[in-house]
């Protein structure tokens, strides 16, 4: 009966939390080593022992903190001497060799290089001269170009430093030379006897008549400039100015303010609806009901004597019986 189950109930052990051992009993070695197995001693280990040890010298840190700087950002402008930024601004017209456009090619090279004057093709003489040929295109000045290309290449083989200001100085005399206009002051004489008032813009009239006096080499005191303005202004212009203004203009000056201001007073007139249409210079109907009242024949307007200084109307008594 060695191997048969133990079937008593005295002989079973209590199932409670001991699973798996119910058909052992407790003096059996089997029992007993199960049982340390599921129920291991808990032990409570003993506390860590942590030597001592000496304070970190942190006299050093203070050093090392100030030493340590955030590196400096990059700067933001690009560098003033020298610089390789693109070129801002409005391009020089390309010069076709006319030479009533001499003058005002380099003007506008001027302008360019105000605008691009840290840039590293204006502060080196040698690229500027090379930036500037690169706007000459043209039957005219195509050949001229060319054996001033050359003449800047030999230059520099022979040695010549690019910062030479030199270089600029000889391409510009040489370009004077060769398209300045030398009818320059004959020219602007001319357009100046051709320069009229075009409609209303009495504005762009006093600009345009102000750049050809001074390429003539005209003073503004001059009569023979003062009667040339008149004469290009608007003949109805010319009449609102002598007509309300008390005494004429005497100056240049004068006359083109008061034309200025007569032109604005028409403009609101005429907006408003309120401008009479011109009588082809001659006297209104009210002015020749009053000429015929005070015996003038012939009467003429202000703006007409103007024209005429020597014409003097005949004077003779108005009719008692004379109505109007």
């Amino acid at each position: 009966m060695e191997d048969a189950w133990m079937t008593r109930l005295s002989d079973q052990i209590n199932n409670d939390n001991n699973f798996g051992l119910g058909h052992w009993s407790e003096t059996d070695t089997q029992y007993s080593d199960a049982h340390h197995m599921m129920h291991a001693l808990v032990t409570t280990p003993e506390p860590l022992s942590i030597a001592a040890t000496a304070p970190m010298d942190m006299s050093g840190l203070e050093y090392i903190g100030a030493t340590i700087s955030t590196p400096a950002p990059p700067p933001v402008n690009p560098p003033s001497n020298g610089g390789s930024r693109a070129l801002s601004g409005v391009l020089p017209p390309i010069f076709n060799g006319d030479r009533d456009k001499s003058k005002l090619f380099l003007d506008k090279c001027m302008s360019y290089e105000i605008v691009n004057g840290d840039s590293k093709q204006f502060t080196t003489p040698f690229l500027k001269v090379a930036l500037c040929l690169s706007y000459m295109n043209g039957p005219k000045v195509d050949s001229w170009a060319q054996h001033r290309r050359l003449w800047l290449k030999a230059q520099k083989d022979s040695g010549v430093s690019m910062m030479d200001q030199s270089l600029w100085d000889d391409f510009e005399a040489n370009f004077r030379r060769a398209y300045a206009d030398q009818d320059a002051k004959l020219t602007a004489y001319q357009k100046l006897n051709e320069l009229k008032m075009h409609g209303s813009d009495i504005d762009s009239y006093v600009a345009e008549f102000d750049r050809l006096i001074d390429e003539a080499g005209y003073s503004r005191s001059d009569i023979g400039v003062l009667q040339k303005f008149k004469e290009g202004l608007q003949p109805s212009l010319v009449r609102e100015v002598l007509t309300h203004i008390t005494p004429a203009p005497a100056t240049l000056a004068a006359w083109k303010q008061k034309a200025r201001e007569r032109q604005t007073v028409y403009k609101k007139l005429k907006n408003a609806g309120l401008h009479q249409k011109s009588h082809g210079g001659g006297p209104t109907p009210t002015q020749q009901r009053w000429a015929q009242k005070l015996g003038l024949h012939n009467y003429q307007t202000p703006a007409q004597r103007a024209a005429n200084p020597v014409f003097c109307p005949q004077y003779s008594p108005a009719s008692q019986n004379n109505n109007w």
